[in-house]
């Protein structure tokens, strides 16, 4: 026999072997049996595993019981605050509105009776007619619209004036109203005004010397309404402003 072929007898030898090597079978190891003993003590053990558990999940379904209840006893008092504030906020509104009661009451009583004839004698006026809430509306993208509202209005055949009336007067107040007499003569013939020279005028119940002031420089007459007395007082600026 040559040597090739007697190398060769031999790789199928190692061969065969590998091969019976990688292809035998694998033995399951045999479960171990408990005693009686292991087997109380396993279970035991796994009963005290499960009280903790039970006593675990019983103490968190205790505490979210708490939580509840305190949660409750909150909802309860923030109940009580939402209507007590509730109470607050009639009361108040009732005073706002009692308070817009006693404006219109000033307005019907003191201002529109009087301050028609004092304008015209301060002023040398000739206004003839006087109108207490008078609401200007035009038309925007063919839909009427409220434009502003007047709390007085006098008028006359040359002559108009818008008045604004507050309890106690601000600057904003005066801003304000000087917005709203430019609107006015921009919209003047949906405010009736077309060919007449607009004036203005503001009212307070208290007016103080600053806003007074300057009240009196922006061109407009000033009046502070003396409730106790049932009387007005009007001053004039010294360059009136028209519009």
């Amino acid at each position: 026999m040559g040597a090739g072929m007697a190398v060769k007898k031999a790789s199928k030898k190692a061969a065969k072997k590998t091969y019976k090597s990688l292809a035998k079978k694998k033995t399951v190891p045999s479960l171990k049996r408990m005693t009686l003993e292991e087997y109380i003590a396993f279970r035991a053990e796994a009963d005290a595993k499960l009280d903790a558990l039970q006593a675990k999940t019983e103490a968190s379904i205790d505490r979210l019981s708490a939580e509840n209840r305190l949660l409750s006893a909150e909802n309860r008092v923030l109940s009580a605050e939402v209507s007590a504030t509730s109470e607050a906020v009639r009361q108040l509104s009732e005073t706002v509105g009692g308070m817009g009661g006693h404006l219109g009451e000033l307005i019907e009583f003191i201002v529109v009776p009087k301050i028609r004839p004092a304008i015209n004698a301060l002023g040398n006026h000739t206004f003839k007619d006087i109108m207490a809430k008078k609401i200007v509306c035009t038309v925007i993208n063919d839909r009427k619209r409220k434009l502003t509202e007047m709390d007085v209005f006098l008028c006359g055949d040359t002559e108009a004036m818008a008045v604004e009336i507050k309890t106690c007067l601000q600057t904003s107040d005066v801003d304000k109203q000087l917005e709203r007499l430019q609107k006015l003569r921009d919209h003047e013939v949906d405010a009736e005004i077309d060919g007449k020279t607009l004036f203005g005028a503001v009212v307070g119940a208290i007016v103080h010397d600053p806003v007074r002031t300057y009240a009196l420089k922006k061109g407009l007459y000033v009046v502070e309404i003396r409730e106790e007395e049932d009387k007005l007082d009007i001053d004039k600026p010294d360059a009136c402003r028209t519009w």
